[in-house]
């Protein structure tokens, strides 16, 4: 939380203007108060955590790619070069959902059951993360190429729902998530829906409060399993 509102804070500036953007720019004081909060019990609970040579990685890893994310090196920023922004995005979360809570567990897992998951959480990721770059057509540089640029809006919305089937089968055929978990298909159903009512003309709050709150679903079907 600290991070993904910390981040528009330092993204305001030399950025287009969006209407999310000049939000942010009115109440960044706000988001900086609630950003550092956010950071200052992240630490808090991190201190209390067994602490490994590999947890840190994975923290170093992601919160570069984090920073680097918003801040230029060399005039641009890591979301700027072409092809790699939303996968960034799905690689630093599925770490930071399937690899890092590992870490804290002294238990032998099944390395494959590991990657199959990771790879699950990385296509759901993925899937939600493609609406946000059709949102983004008439900001995003076209040598930025984001998949709604290279293949089209409606491919991009086939590949968004793919995602999603494949995520949920590699999730449920692995026994992560309980084939009769109601909870979990209502939250795949509902990034489908909100997927396929997708375009360029959504507004901010269809994509930062439906679909990133509908993240939140996915979430709570794991207390179902």
């Amino acid at each position: 939380m600290a991070v993904y509102n910390g981040q528009r804070v330092f993204k305001v500036k030399g950025s287009k203007p969006t209407p999310w953007l000049v939000w942010v720019d009115k109440n960044k004081k706000h988001l900086l108060l609630l950003s550092t909060c956010c950071l200052l019990v992240a630490l808090t609970i991190f201190m209390v955590l067994p602490k490994t040579v590999i947890t840190l990685v994975f923290l170093g890893l992601t919160g570069a790619v984090s920073i680097l994310y918003v801040l230029e090196v060399g005039g641009t920023t890591i979301r700027q070069v072409p092809h790699l922004k939303i996968h960034l995005i799905g690689l630093s979360w599925s770490t930071l959902v399937v690899l890092f809570p590992l870490t804290n567990h002294s238990i032998d897992i099944d390395l494959w059951f590991v990657f199959a998951v990771f790879v699950a959480h990385y296509l759901y990721v993925l899937a939600v993360t493609i609406p946000f770059d059709i949102r983004d057509l008439k900001y995003d540089a076209p040598n930025q190429k984001t998949i709604p640029q290279v293949i089209g809006v409606r491919n991009s919305q086939i590949v968004s729902l793919f995602s999603l089937v494949g995520s949920a089968l590699i999730l449920i055929f692995t026994g992560a998530v309980d084939f009769t978990n109601s909870v979990f298909y209502f939250a795949i159903f509902a990034q489908m829906i909100l997927v396929i009512f997708m375009n360029e003309r959504r507004s901010d709050l269809y994509c930062a409060g439906l679909i990133d709150g509908s993240i939140a679903l996915l979430g709570a079907s794991y207390f179902f399993n």
